[in-house]
């Protein structure tokens, strides 16, 4: 024991660590390593997880073991992590990952298995504690040192074990006495009665056993009845489900059979072409046979008709032997030239060859499995054979017409072959022919003439009888014939006739018309004439009897008259009364119709009418709901201000607080601490969420501020005015802190500096003017890098502005329309869904699916490599199955994006836009399609996929996912990521390359959507601002700042003016040199208001005009009169309407406008009333009004900004403008008031979450406070020790603290290991020094040394206690006092100092 003395912190925490292994072991039922291996053996987490197992053995968990330790290890520390959150083990008692697996803080692993034991046992889950063995084990002293090296090497802070069940509300139990004797005692009298017990326990299990069978036996014969009945339905279900399942196997025997007979069938098919494949040799082999023969028949017919005709085929023969040998020179000349690439009849025979070479290995293949087919090829040859003769059979049936037809037509061809042949022959002898066959006709015919004229002459007279009769009869004859045909064609005929009728009738009617066109003028004359006189005599005769009765007439005119409009009155009446909601309808609808066109012509015509102008000119006019709606606007923007500041206060108030309390629970101390930080912040904490809204006015109060501060304040109005309105200083700024390395703590404050300068962009002038600044910032940052490398690597503090200014609720809106129904429908719907990539993972979790299912182990092996389980059918196809759904959800998430591009906020899209532009801008040399998809992977990283990989965070959805569904998430945002990147899957991702087809198109999809997120107009038409805007508004901006922002602001510009302002003559560094120092400013101005204030912002050079603000001035003034112009007097356009004469009815329109217009109980201000013009409307006649504007209209012809050859459109077109511009103003507004009040609620609800947090904290230290309370009690000091006489002789010199005080010699601290070291002092001296320490102070303890009486020089201290929990929760072990001559050890004194002045009971 003396030994361990020296490694008195070793030795506790081998006892902790042995108490921690023997409550494993209770847990597990088994033996773990020992106590010195258990640090090593923890490091895996299968130990931790067999923990989770063991007290959950219905849960089936995943436990990865290994004997060489990776970092799938840390997925069993996981599981570990998930039981300390359901057992809801506070984080004070938790450890890291790194702390376990890399033993970065091993002890604070020990720490949470102790704490975790005391709180299962609170909780009921084990029915045991943790046991204490610190002084009942001994350890060798090589392990002491060994253990103390490694925590002295390690440099962590010792956990507090102690009093830790008292901590979880647990009594400890107290320490059993030593009482053997009683022990002793019992065991002997339980000897002597053993017999008799042993009978008695078994008489008394005899009778448990059979009281127990009666009542069995008497509850069965109670029950009879319903056990018969329960029996029977139980063989009815058991008959139920043996039916079930033999019509299930029936089912299965179906499916079974008819997937044999598709195989079979499919089988034979394939059978059949492989028999053609293997026949195709012989085939060939055939058809080059008959082809032979039929060539050989061909060749014996032509050399038997050349054998006829040989003297001329010769002849023939060398015409065309020459012919074919000039024909074939010069086609091989012509291929010569043209060829040069290999024949194509070389490539077939190549094909042929290769397709014979695949049938050979087919045969090769068949041969290997000819046993298995044979009986299967036999049987299929049969078939084949059958089923190809009745087909050949049935084929030559059905078209035995066709051969026939064919056999006729090729007889045919061949006679006229023939006989063509023969005609070919005959015309190559034709003149021979020719000649002869005149010869022989000339002959033949003059020897017939002869012959017929001998004998003609002998019978002339009787030919000459004959040829009369002949004649007479075939006259007559012909005669009969045609009057047979006439009366048939009777009708014909007569048709022909009234045809031949008609026509010469028109052709003599044609001939008179004729006549009578060259005689028209003065037949018209004539009929003119006529017509003229016979139509007044007509009329003269009408008229004369309408005098007679005229008034009969009229009366009965205006009775009829009457009638008819009284009966269409009637029933119009009725007909409107009947559809009177259809008619009103009707009525609006196209009053709506026209109203629409109207208006439509307003906002999208180049050229609005005037009358158009006139109709919509009210819309100009600012109403009290605008001017309600403004004030609102100012309102909430003032409570938002206000809400988010209290409530970073409140956050601040609570982290700090958290840490307070934290160190409380750890340490047992600090209470004073933290009341004491709860009571720094005005009062009661609770005052920190108080909503109280800001005054109306200006909280400066200017009676308190002298003149020099004034001047200060609006020095600073014009700061900050110039800081909003210029961007490219703080864009220098942004710049300059990133090459700084600035920490990310200070990052932190400059941003939200940054954004309540811009007063959160609640307004669309600050929204302007950050997005503005934004685009400089980013424009700053890509100018100062050479290659788009560094651009990528880079750290930008314009991203962490564009993530704060994301936040706002019109983005989560977008963010929870875009990925709110693609989360809910695919992720958090089904539950069942599993998106892993992985086929290891697959594999296995294939393997424990099916045990589960059968309830036995599986037969596949579980250690296998990734190339092997795919192979795997059931994981193969699970992995196809994943993929497609990722490619799905993927392709959703495409869509959607496309579908609501338009509702994407347009701030986001602006600063994509810039940095694509300042990208094209920087690197002109690279292809734009590079640079884009550069910033839409930039848009995808810091915009779309936080929010997808944390719904929760972002607003996109309410409540939290499970691991299985992030993990999902993250599979998709891997595909969308990769896609994003423009980069399909490489070696890194092998088992996602099957997808790259589909990244590729979608790579080109998103390619258009990056291109259509930065199709957006400027932001000056977006937000109606420019650069003179703040110098025309009537209302200047504001700014609603603290105090203490002002001056942090200033001296972040004062800082790092040299680099923001490089020209010594620019207006901020002289803005800043009147300012002065911001430490004298903040102690001269802070005496007035420490809270926020309102400012108003001005420019500081006020000789900063526009050059045409006296036109625009100008025309101003002339918009406002013909305003009230176009509503006295219309026309066709303005330059008739100004030239129109003045009439009485115009004068009096006039007066009765000015009268509505200006009247006192008018609630509505005129358009362009806040203009500064010098022209007072309502003091004007309106001949006075139309002189002005036809001056002014004149001097702006004259400046060349209107012109009259469009009658003066140009002011319409402006006035049609500024109606549009307004009625965009109202839509944006009310957009405005919509944001601010969903962040107003937004900002309410964390400010109530933040109320809770603070009630929780505040209820813990008032139990605290309970709880912990000094020591009342007088303690008993043994006479005339050291301590007595110390305190003795305190309360002689009246100087006694208030909290006590304590002597101790450097030797007894030295053994109780607080003092370490003492520099200047030996070991031998400690026995003389002597430290005292007190405390007068709550939390402040000095330490004084003294030798004999005498007080050493410089040994005197005060430390206080947030010093040493500060040194403690940094995990410093050691602390030097008296000027580094003196070093303590930290927890040893904490807890020294823990049992003397605070209660440890």
């Amino acid at each position: 024991m003396d030994k361990q003395r020296q490694f008195l912190q070793a030795y506790e925490y081998l006892c902790h660590i042995g108490e921690a292994k023997e409550w494993i072991e209770d847990i597990l039922k088994r033996e773990i390593p020992p106590i010195v291996q258990l640090e090593e053996a923890l490091r895996d987490g299968v130990t931790l997880a067999e923990i989770v197992d063991a007290l959950y053995p219905e849960r089936r968990l995943r436990i990865f073991r290994s004997p060489r330790l990776q970092f799938r290890h840390s997925d069993n520390i996981a599981i570990f992590f998930r039981l300390l959150a359901e057992v809801e083990l506070p984080d004070l008692f938790r450890f890291e990952l790194i702390d376990l697996y890399e033993k970065k803080n091993i002890p604070k692993v020990i720490y949470c298995i102790h704490a975790l034991s005391w709180l299962l046992f609170r909780k009921g889950i084990v029915d045991f504690r943790i046991g204490n063995l610190v002084g009942q084990l001994e350890f060798e002293h090589h392990e002491l040192e060994a253990m103390q090296k490694g925590l002295d090497k390690a440099g962590v802070s010792m956990p507090s074990f102690g009093n830790m069940g008292k901590d979880f509300g647990v009594e400890p139990t107290p320490e059993p006495e030593p009482v053997e004797t009683e022990q002793e005692r019992i065991d002997r009298e339980l000897g002597e009665n053993e017999f008799a017990i042993v009978d008695l326990q078994a008489q008394i299990r005899g009778a448990t056993a059979r009281l127990r069978c009666t009542e069995i036996m008497q509850g069965l014969w109670d029950s009879e009845e319903m056990l018969i009945e329960l029996q029977s339905r139980i063989r009815g279900d058991f008959s139920r489900q043996i039916a079930e399942y033999r019509l299930n196997m029936r089912r299965f025997a179906v499916n079974l059979q008819s997937g044999a007979r598709g195989f079979l069938v499919r089988q034979r098919q394939s059978n059949r072409e492989s028999f053609w494949k293997s026949s195709e040799g012989d085939v060939l082999k055939l058809q080059n046979l008959i082809r032979a023969k039929r060539a050989r028949d061909e060749v014996r017919k032509t050399k038997s008709d050349l054998r006829r005709e040989e003297p001329e085929v010769r002849e023939l023969q060398a015409t065309i032997r020459g012919f074919l040998s000039r024909k074939a020179l010069a086609t091989q000349k012509q291929q010569t030239m043209t060829l040069a690439g290999p024949v194509k009849g070389l490539q077939a025979a190549i094909r042929g060859m290769l397709l014979r070479n695949l049938v050979a290995d087919d045969h090769e293949d068949l041969y290997r499995q000819e046993d298995s087919i044979k009986a299967m090829q036999a049987l299929s040859r049969a078939m084949l054979t059958r089923h190809q003769i009745s087909r050949q059979k049935q084929a030559l049936e059905a078209s035995a017409p066709i051969w026939r037809a064919l056999q006729a037509v090729a007889r045919g061809q061949s006679v006229r072959n023939d006989i063509q042949a023969t005609k070919e022959e005959l015309k190559s002898h034709s003149s021979e022919f020719t000649t002869l066959q005149a010869f022989a006709r000339a002959a033949a015919v003059r020897q017939s003439v002869d012959n017929t004229l001998s004998q003609l002459q002998q019978e002339e007279p009787t030919i000459l009888d004959v040829q009369s009769l002949v004649r007479g009869m075939l006259l007559r004859r012909n005669v009969a014939d045609d009057y047979n045909v006439l009366v048939s064609q009777t009708t014909q005929i007569s048709h022909l006739q009234a045809l031949a009728r008609g026509c010469l009738e028109r052709k003599r009617i044609d001939a008179i018309l004729d006549e009578l066109e060259t005689h028209t003028s003065e037949i018209v004359r004539l009929q003119a004439l006529s017509r003229a006189v016979l139509a007044r005599n007509e009329v003269a005769r009408v008229l004369d009897a309408l005098e007679a009765e005229e008034e009969s007439i009229i009366e009965l005119q205006a009775f009829a008259q009457a009638c008819l409009v009284r009966a269409k009155f009637t029933e119009k009446k009725r007909f409107f009364k009947e559809n009177m909601e259809k008619v009103v309808k009707i009525q609006s609808f196209v009053r709506g119709r026209l109203q629409g066109e109207a208006y439509k012509s307003l906002t999208t015509g180049k050229n609005p009418p005037v009358n158009t102008v006139k109709n919509f000119v009210h819309l100009l006019n600012d109403s009290d709901f605008d001017f309600n709606e403004e004030i609102e606007f100012e309102r909430l923007r003032k409570t938002v201000v206000q809400q988010v500041r209290q409530n970073e206060m409140a956050e601040q108030y609570i982290d700090q607080l958290d840490i307070k309390i934290a160190l409380l629970v750890k340490n047992k101390i600090t209470l004073d601490e933290v009341v004491k930080h709860q009571r720094n912040f005005g009062g009661h904490s609770g005052n920190l969420l108080v909503n109280t809204s800001m005054a109306s006015g200006n909280q400066f109060d200017l009676k308190a501020l002298n003149k020099n501060s004034r001047k200060k304040l609006e020095s600073y109005q014009q700061l900050f005015f110039t800081l909003q309105t210029q961007p490219q200083y703080l864009g220098r700024l942004f710049k300059r802190i990133r090459e700084q390395g600035t920490p990310e703590k200070e990052c932190k404050q400059i941003e939200t500096l940054m954004m309540r300068l811009f007063g959160y962009a609640q307004k669309r002038r600050e929204e302007y003017y950050l997005l503005k600044l934004i685009a400089r910032s980013v424009r700053e940052e890509i100018d100062g890098v050479n290659s788009i490398q560094e651009y990528l690597r880079g750290n930008f503090f314009w991203t962490k502005l564009v993530s704060n200014y994301t936040r706002s609720p019109r983005d989560r809106k977008y963010l929870r329309e875009l990925l709110g129904p693609l989360i809910i429908t695919n992720i958090v719907e089904d539950p069942a869904l599993d998106l892993e990539s992985d086929p290891m993972q697959i594999y296995r979790s294939a393997i424990n699916n099916e045990e589960l299912r059968t309830g036995r182990p599986s037969q596949r092996i579980p250690d296998v490599p990734r190339e092997v389980a795919i192979k795997d059918p059931e994981t193969r196809d699970l992995f196809i199955d994943h993929l497609r759904d990722l490619r799905e959800i993927s392709d959703q998430f495409l869509h959607a994006l496309e579908v609501l591009l338009p509702k994407m906020p347009y701030g986001i899209r602006f600063v994509c836009q810039q940095t694509f532009d300042a990208l094209c801008q920087r690197f002109p040399r690279e292809p734009q399609e590079k640079l884009l998809q550069i910033t839409g992977n930039w848009l995808w990283k810091f915009y779309l996929q936080p929010a997808l990989m944390s719904p929760e965070s972002t607003g996109v959805l309410e409540k939290q996912l499970t691991p299985l569904q992030k993990r999902n998430l993250g599979e998709v945002a891997k595909v969308l990521s990769q896609v994003a990147s423009g980069r399909l899957f490489g070696g890194g991702d092998i088992y996602l390359q099957p997808l790259n087809a589909y990244v590729g198109d979608a790579i080109e999809r998103i390619g258009l959507i990056f291109s259509n997120i930065i199709s957006v107009p400027d932001a000056e038409s977006t937000f109606d601002i420019d650069e003179f805007n703040d110098l025309y508004a009537k209302l200047k901006p504001t700014l609603y700042i603290k105090m203490a922002d002002i001056f942090s602001v200033h001296q972040l510009v004062a800082g790092d003016l040299p680099h923001i302002c490089p020209n010594r003559d620019d207006m901020l560094r002289e803005i800043v040199q009147e300012l002065g120092s911001a430490k004298n400013n903040e102690t001269e101005m802070l005496g007035v208001t420490s809270g926020e204030i309102q400012m108003t912002l001005h420019p500081k050079l006020h000789d900063m005009e526009d050059p045409e603000a006296e036109v625009k001035a100008l025309f101003m003034e002339t918009k406002r009169c013909i305003l009230y112009i176009i509503r006295v007097q219309s026309g066709p356009n303005l330059m008739e309407i100004l030239v129109r004469p003045i009439t009485r009815e115009d004068d009096q329109k006039w007066h009765s406008l000015l009268r509505e217009e200006f009247s006192a109980d008018s609630r509505t201000r005129g358009a362009y009333s806040d203009a500064n013009t010098l022209v007072d409307i309502k003091s004007m006649s309106y001949k006075e009004l139309k002189r002005t504007a036809l001056e002014n209209i004149m001097r702006l012809e004259h400046a060349g900004r209107i012109s009259r050859h469009n009658h003066y459109q140009d002011v319409l077109n402006a006035i049609a403008l500024d109606i549009r511009t307004k009625s965009r103003r109202r839509v944006q507004r009310q957009r405005e008031l919509e944001g601010v009040r969903l962040t107003l609620g937004n900002l309410s609800e964390k400010a109530e979450w933040l109320e809770s947090q603070r009630k929780s904290y505040d209820n813990y230290i008032e139990q605290s406070m309970v709880t912990l309370q000094k020591k009342g009690k007088k303690r008993f000091l043994m006479p005339f020790t050291k301590q007595y006489n110390h305190e003795k002789e305190l309360e002689r010199s009246g100087h006694k603290p208030k909290f006590g005080s304590f002597k101790y010699s450097a030797r007894t601290l030295s053994d109780k290991g607080v003092l370490v070291s003492w520099k200047g002092y030996s070991d031998r001296e400690w026995e003389k020094i002597n430290l005292t320490i007190s405390c007068d102070e709550v939390g402040v303890f000095f330490i004084e040394g003294s030798k004999g009486s005498m007080q050493i020089p410089g040994a005197s201290a005060e430390v206080p206690m947030d010093s040493l929990l500060g040194a403690q929760f940094a995990n410093h072990q050691y602390m030097d006092l008296f000027e580094g001559s003196m070093r303590l050890n930290v927890n040893l004194f904490l807890h020294l100092l823990y049992k003397k002045f605070y209660r440890t009971d």
